[in-house]
């Protein structure tokens, strides 16, 4: 059986922490997605953790000169927000139901926080 998917793409520019000489940095998180896990609860809960866990790892940096790693959460913040609202338009778009949780974070929730 093949299983339809789709591909998120959702950019932001973000001030990396360490060249912070006023230097922006364009980062884009590339994810696909099955459209069809959006018609449930738990299927839509997935795929947003998923993005949560996809753009920290993008939003993330390792500061060697202290041994860790920087996360820019306002980066991952703006990442899932952008990839919500556009898995939310291309699943609209297609005519396709969602889940009411996930159709309440796309239209109100994430469109209020911008």
């Amino acid at each position: 059986m093949l299983k339809a998917t789709s591909m998120i793409l959702a950019a932001a520019m973000v001030l990396t922490p360490v060249a912070a000489a006023e230097s922006l940095k364009e980062v884009t998180l590339k994810m696909d997605y099955d459209p069809a896990a959006l018609t449930s609860e738990a299927g839509a809960a997935t795929l947003v953790s998923e993005l949560k866990r996809e753009a920290r790892k993008v939003c993330s940096q390792r500061m060697p000169a202290i041994g860790s790693v920087y996360v820019d959460t306002t980066c991952a913040d703006t990442l899932v927000k952008s990839a919500v609202q556009q898995i939310h338009a291309d699943v609209s778009d297609a005519g396709q139901a969602v889940a009411p949780e996930f159709q309440r974070l796309a239209a109100v929730d994430y469109a209020l926080a911008n």
